[in-house]
């Protein structure tokens, strides 16, 4: 096993962690925000998952539209295809679960593609990130993985403070 066979079964097992964790969760549950609360309700996390993937690996390591902006994702979604998504921007979004579950599963079926063709090089190749240079690999095993992880922490216990079960386990 490679470097690139262990990012792709990675990236495949916190999506499906991910996804179990939200496939009873109601629009309502997704949709909470408790009062006095800082924290993003699910549904906008969720969102915030798929569109940071969707600009690592298309934006940034292939140089291309995202999924959002090509795929006509961003009107389904209800946001702007282009721009800075900063907390004012997003204060109080909701977003439709089924899509938002949609377009995750589109970007992670992208990304999986393009990491199973990928030539060596790209992979390898040194970028400029918002944390500094990193090979392009470790950009994707970062975001990819250790975000998704992070996030699916949060929704988890967001689940877990409405009475809810948060991990599929």
């Amino acid at each position: 096993m490679d470097a690139r066979d262990l990012l792709r079964g990675q990236l495949t097992w916190v999506h499906q962690l991910l996804g179990d964790s939200l496939s009873d969760c109601s629009q309502e549950t997704a949709d909470f925000q408790g009062e006095g609360w800082v924290v993003s309700p699910i549904s906008a996390i969720y969102a915030h998952i798929a569109m940071t993937q969707d600009g690592i690996v298309h934006g940034l390591v292939q140089g291309r539209p995202t999924l959002l902006e090509a795929g006509g994702w961003a009107e389904r979604l209800g946001v702007e295809a282009a721009g800075p998504r900063d907390d004012s921007s997003w204060a109080g979004k909701r977003f439709d679960l089924a899509t938002v579950r949609d377009y995750a599963a589109a970007v992670q079926a992208a990304t999986d593609a393009f990491l199973a063709e990928a030539a060596d090089d790209v992979l390898e190749r040194s970028m400029e990130t918002p944390m500094g240079q990193q090979r392009a690999i470790d950009v994707l095993a970062n975001v990819g993985v250790t975000h998704v992880a992070s996030h699916w922490g949060e929704i988890a216990a967001l689940r877990g403070v409405q009475g809810e079960k948060g991990l599929p386990f």
